[in-house]
């Protein structure tokens, strides 16, 4: 008996017949390719990309934000050099209206990720991998 209930399998061809499945395949095929494209597009602009954000670049390579800070800080990773602003604040007196001081601020950018530089030192980690034969 158990060897009967161990072959058994369920007959789902009543259920599921070959015009049900192309009539599936045919309504599900533009949201199939609009993923399918939106994936590679991704994909290639990752890899194409200089920089990237940390966000994004732990995400990616499935890190924790502390793991990456860590690494960012030994110098595993690299940060890509982001431009500087100067912003200028002025105070004013709410009843008067004049001018009291005025506060310089040099703000900077987005820290974001030198992807180059990660491709470089993994293709060279690569190089003088032993596992590797030339």
């Amino acid at each position: 008996m158990s060897q009967e209930i161990a072959n058994a399998s369920p007959q789902f061809d009543s259920a599921i017949s070959p015009e049900l499945v192309a009539e599936l395949v045919k309504a599900l095929a533009p949201e199939f390719n609009r993923a399918i494209k939106d994936a590679i597009e991704q994909v290639v602009s990752v890899q194409m990309a200089p920089t990237m954000t940390k966000q994004e670049f732990a995400r990616i390579n499935n890190l924790s934000p502390s793991l990456l800070e860590k690494w960012i800080a030994n110098g595993v990773v690299l940060l890509a050099p982001t431009p500087t602003s100067t912003v200028t604040r002025a105070k004013k007196d709410k009843q008067t209206g004049e001018v009291i001081g005025k506060t310089v601020m040099t703000k900077h950018g987005n820290p974001l990720i030198n992807l180059e530089a990660w491709r470089e030192k993994n293709r060279q980690h690569a190089i003088k991998c032993r596992y590797i034969k030339p």
